[in-house]
């Protein structure tokens, strides 16, 4: 009866051992203070709901295998992030590095036992940063936050939407700007005017390259910029997109076909020497006839920021239509096409 009584009482002391070493475990101080900030109101939880935070924090920070830890942290953890990261959206800041520690924590831990709700909350926030970046022009930005959206809640179908709308709204506006610049710059006799066309349109390409009449309107802008070097830095205010603005060295076709005058700016941070096999035009099926060595280049090395009216080239008789003008040296591309 003896040995029972002990061993009662053993069992008794290391239950009580291991509820308190629970209950003092970083895990055990998170779990208090969340279930403590349930009943408190302002200043008081968001304090309890820092405190659970830091300590669910510490719990991920020291965990041997984060795979291993239960489900009840996981949305508790998660919990916490979104309120403290939300709580930083309200004070208007969406670039402070706390957002991208919370949503790292947050893609770590979000897995399909963590409830759907837990799931859609993660899903709105995402869609808030994707608002805001939309806000300060930052498109791509805007985008990309949303195609994340759509994957972390069950129904991305209002994601695609709205995402779908996004691109809508703004290729429309982009369409407009460069619609209005082409008759603008035909009306007005302005090469700059018909540049930005050429830039906007081509950026309604980038985000969708069926969209109705944008093809049939770069044609045009290329066919009214054949003899204007297109610098688009020169016309468009702000950030230029690296989608359009892909090129640092500009042609102009001043006259000719296939014994042709050409205009060239060199952009780029090399000086370029020149030779005519650098040049060849590429025809309606892709057929390419490079430059003739006796093509005259003036001067033979073109610095940077520097212009040359001096190119002459001579090209074999081309059996299509020509499409562009080409010139390549080592990693340097540009074009110039003709429609």
């Amino acid at each position: 009866m003896k040995k029972i009584v002990a061993g009662l009482l053993c069992l008794n002391v290391f239950i009580l051992m291991f509820s308190c070493s629970s209950l003092y475990s970083n895990e055990g101080k998170g779990d208090k203070a969340y279930n403590q900030s349930k009943h408190a109101e302002g200043l008081n939880k968001r304090l309890l709901e820092k405190r659970a935070y830091i300590y669910y924090q510490k719990v991920l920070q020291t965990a041997p295998d984060k795979n291993k830890l239960s489900t009840k942290f996981r949305q508790r953890f998660i919990e916490m992030s979104l309120n403290r990261a939300n709580m930083v959206l309200t004070e208007g800041t969406y670039d402070m590095d706390a957002l991208k520690l919370f949503m790292s924590d947050i893609d770590t831990l979000l897995t399909k036992d963590v409830s759907p709700d837990m799931h859609q909350k993660y899903c709105d926030f995402i869609v808030i940063m994707a608002d805001s970046s939309v806000s300060r022009n930052k498109l791509d930005d805007g985008l990309s936050w949303l195609a994340k959206a759509a994957t972390v809640t069950d129904n991305p179908a209002p994601i695609l939407a709205k995402e779908k709308a996004l691109v809508g709204d703004f290729t429309k506006q982009f369409f407009d700007m460069a619609s209005q610049a082409y008759t603008e710059g035909k009306q007005e006799k302005d090469p700059e005017a018909l540049v930005k066309g050429e830039y906007y349109v081509k950026l309604v390409l980038v985000y969708d390259p069926a969209y109705p009449g944008a093809k049939e309107l770069l044609s045009n802008l290329y066919k009214a910029n054949v003899n204007t070097v297109s610098g688009y830095a020169k016309v468009i205010d702000g950030k230029l997109d690296p989608r359009v603005n892909k090129y640092d060295i500009f042609l102009a076709v001043i006259s000719g076909t296939t014994n042709m005058s050409v205009s060239m700016f060199n952009n780029s941070y090399n000086p370029q020497r020149i030779k005519p096999e650098n040049f060849y035009l590429v025809d309606a099926s892709g057929e390419k006839y490079k430059a003739l060595p006796s093509s005259k280049i003036d001067p033979e090395i073109l610095d940077t920021q520097r212009e040359t009216k001096n190119i002459k080239l001579v090209f074999p008789k081309t059996k299509g239509a020509i499409q562009k003008l080409v010139y390549e040296n080592g990693e340097h591309y540009t074009e110039k096409n003709f429609y």
